[in-house]
């Protein structure tokens, strides 16, 4: 509180005037113990002031009067006046007045002085405290540039102490040197600037004494913090409009509603729904199902009938959970079922169409890029005669590919024979191929039979496990295929014939050949035209395709629709599929079999794939006493065993394990715990134990 005349001034009521003898106001000062008083003329008016040594210096002179020794006084003083506000003057004391101008008491020089320099002093530990307690940094200097004052703030960001800094250098301590320019320029300036991965904004203003420059004063603020909240801020606002963009564009009405029914944020396809319904509160119909929501503090939905358009609404409400557990605000999903079932039509036409694009080229079904590349192969090779080996795993549609450029070659109206080489018997084998004249053998029919390359005469022969054919009988085909004549069994003289030859095998022949089990000439006169078909882990894409497909043939063989949801073909697309398209075909007639509901879900699929370790796998345990290190690891490896059973890949296993899919790989190796499927698509299939 700022220190007023009245708290410090001699109250007094003594009147003395000009003409007063000294002896007698000497002796009424000293007994009214006041320093001085006022002089008033004989009219009452106030002539001047006199202190009790101009009185005393008065009798010492031998002045008689109070005129003799007063002084003129300076106009009274206010005793509402602030001592920080006074221009005291020369004179030694002043008169005060109250507010209506009465006389109530002086002030000497003494008082004011001792007074003003209390009110100095209270100021200047207000500073203090205000200039150490700031949170912006302070730092001061003279003309000379040195530091005169720093506070806390300061020195925390200056790295520095106060006893370190006062009388150094400024540039000794801080690294920006604007204050140096103010004591220069004299003219203040702002600025913002970098430290390190600081951000700190200054204020530099110049300390003026008379009109002269004396020093510079700064005042400047870490706002490294402040730019990241900005930054953000700007974040979260462009996350906002991204947001709103999403909810615009969302087929669905969506709005979010707080606690009193009030909608907060609201999407077009909202008023487009509700065009007559108040835009700031949710429509009637539809605050059950909310207040339901938010009650509860779960998911609700409810069937509306729209009174506008009559459309049958599917509305969800989800409430949004705060830490706490309780709901300020929900999500509200109104679904117009209208469009969704337009939607649900262009859906199932869509898929026809792209059921019978994808069924192109006679039957192969097929989207993947690696497909498309083999069918083009394929129509090469079906263009020209030339001998084709088809390769892959089993069950790949390798008979289904021969079919393909059979049907695709010149020879699709003459015969197309197919030999299973592997389901001959080896001793059967030579006549099956080649055939036999008539008593050829004991048991021979009696006018002999034409072997498969006769009948196939003209046409195309499709030899199905090239690789299982004995090497004694390979010499005969070779020459089958360099000369395209043929020997009967008990034949004296060989037969001509016009044969297409294609091929296949599940096996690598040339490892076959670098074994000795299968010959090299042969072996280069059926790789003319090779074909490698890729496994059904490497085209994905089909495997929604051929589900479709086989799904409708096994529901008119069967008489019993099925339907597969999302997540059912993503269990499947997800399988390694080891047995390819047979075994796909295998699983969803297995499916049709034995489902129990129309609808098949992810559960079920990886029930009938046996994505999930059998009931009869016991529990991890330790059957003994071992030491703690080993029956750590024993669990370790256990655990792996079951997530890999369950999860059939590292990267689903490690998600069920909460580790790394590189870990879990590292730690396969470690226990030499083995894996099948494909490597090249990141699918992998611990081995039983």
């Amino acid at each position: 509180m700022a220190m007023r005349v009245k708290d410090i001034m001699t109250r007094t009521t003594t009147v003395i005037f000009e003409n007063d003898f000294l002896e007698q106001t000497a002796r009424m000062l000293a007994e009214r113990r006041i320093e001085g008083t006022v002089v008033f003329r004989c009219e009452g008016e106030i002539s001047g002031v006199l202190t009790d040594n101009d009185v005393l210096f008065g009798l010492i002179q031998g002045k008689t009067t109070v005129r003799e020794v007063m002084h003129p006084s300076l106009p009274p003083l206010s005793i509402h006046d602030c001592i920080e506000n006074i221009k005291f003057g020369d004179g030694s004391l002043r008169p005060v007045v109250d507010e209506n101008g009465r006389l109530v008491g002086v002030l000497t020089k003494g008082q004011y002085l001792e007074a003003y320099a209390k009110a100095v002093q209270l100021r200047l530990k207000h500073m203090d405290a205000i200039f150490n307690a700031a949170h912006n940094g302070i730092i001061s200097i003279d003309a000379e540039g040195r530091i005169t004052s720093i506070n806390p703030p300061a020195e925390k960001m200056a790295r520095t102490t106060k006893e370190e800094a006062i009388g150094r250098f400024l540039t000794d301590v801080v690294i920006p040197s604007g204050l140096l320019d103010v004591v220069r320029t004299g003219e203040g300036h702002t600025e913002k600037y970098r430290v390190g991965k600081r951000i700190y904004i200054t204020n530099r203003s110049p300390i003026i004494d008379e009109g002269q420059v004396v020093g510079a004063v700064g005042v400047f603020q870490d706002i490294s913090e402040i730019e990241f909240i900005s930054h953000e801020l700007e974040t979260v606002k462009q996350i906002v409009n991204e947001l709103q963009t999403v909810m615009d564009a969302a087929s669905d009405g969506i709005a979010i509603i707080d606690r009193h029914g009030g909608i907060v944020r609201q999407n077009e396809k909202w008023a487009a729904l509700f065009p007559s319904m108040e835009h700031q509160r949710v429509p009637a119909p539809l605050e059950r199902v909310v207040r339901q929501a938010f009650d509860s503090c779960q998911s609700c939905s409810m069937l509306h009938q729209g009174a506008e358009t009559g459309n049958t609404l599917i509305v969800s409400a989800v409430p949004i959970i705060e830490k706490e557990g309780q709901a300020e605000r929900l999500v509200l999903y109104v679904k117009d079922m209208t469009e969704m079932e337009q939607l649900r039509v262009e859906l199932e036409e869509t898929k026809r169409l792209l059921h019978t694009l994808s069924q192109k080229e006679d039957g192969l079904i097929y989207r993947a890029p690696a497909m498309a590349h083999m069918v083009n192969i394929a129509k090469q090779a079906a263009a020209v005669d030339v001998t084709v080996l088809l390769t892959g795993e089993s069950g790949t549609g390798k008979e289904e590919l021969a079919n393909f450029i059979w049907r695709q070659s010149a020879r699709s109206n003459r015969p197309f024979v197919k030999v299973n080489c592997g389901a001959i018997p080896e001793t059967l084998m030579e006549s099956e191929l080649f055939g036999y004249e008539a008593g050829a053998f004991t048991g021979a029919v009696k006018k002999g039979k034409k072997g498969y390359f006769e009948q196939a005469d003209g046409g195309t022969i499709f030899l199905d496990e090239i690789s299982e054919i004995p090497l004694r009988l390979q010499v005969k085909l070779l020459r089958v295929l360099q000369s395209m004549e043929i020997v009967r069994l008990g034949a004296e003289a060989p037969k001509q014939i016009d044969v297409r030859v294609i091929a296949a095998t599940n096996k690598p022949l040339e490892e076959l050949v670098t074994a000795g089990r299968f010959r090299a000439d042969l072996f280069y006169r059926l790789n003319v035209m090779p074909i490698v078909i890729p496994p059904l882990r490497d085209r994905k894409e089909d495997i929604p395709l051929l589900v479709d497909h086989y799904r409708k043939r096994f529901a008119e063989k069967y008489q019993k629709p099925l339907v597969f949801t999302d997540r059912a073909l993503e269990a499947m697309m997800d399988y390694h599929w080891p047995g390819n398209v047979r075994e796909l075909v295998n699983a969803v007639e297995r499916m049709f079999v034995t489902a129990t509901s129309s609808i098949v879900d992810e559960d079920q699929v990886a029930k009938w794939l046996h994505l999930e370790p059998s009931p009869t796998i016991s529990p991890v345990a330790i059957g003994e006493i071992i030491p703690l290190k080993q029956a750590v690891a024993e669990v370790e490896r256990q655990l792996m065993i079951k997530a890999l059973n369950k999860a059939r890949t590292y990267r689903q296993a490690a998600k069920l394990l909460g580790v790394d899919a590189s870990t879990l790989v590292r730690k396969a190796q470690k226990y030499k715990i083995k894996s099948l499927g494909g490597e090249d698509d990141g699918v992998y299939v611990t081995s039983r134990d």
